[in-house]
């Protein structure tokens, strides 16, 4: 499993985070508090972690099914930021 992370300035990240987990919710299992959370892909997981004006990706998933599920998870931030611009960059976690 290879980990990839995004650090995303947003406006709202604990609101953003709620939105996208909840979204994913009905179909996938999560897990939400307050400052954190996490999806679970049939070939991996995805977590979030809320701090100041930022909200901390982490996308660990096979080689093979990173650049995808990076599309994926990026494209479904977008939507559920509705009005705001995020820039979403992916770099290899040191872990």
């Amino acid at each position: 499993m290879s980990v990839y992370e995004s650090y995303v300035s947003c406006a709202n990240p604990s609101r953003l985070m709620t939105r996208l987990c909840r979204h994913w919710g009905y179909k996938l299992t999560v897990e939400l508090s307050e400052s954190c959370g996490s999806v679970e892909f049939p070939a991996g997981r995805c977590k979030f972690i809320v701090e100041q004006g930022l909200l901390q990706v982490s996308l660990e998933m096979p080689e093979d099914n990173q650049v995808r599920m990076q599309q994926v998870v990026a494209e479904h931030l977008q939507r559920m930021a509705g009005e705001e611009t995020l820039t979403i960059e992916w770099r290899a976690s040191l872990e």
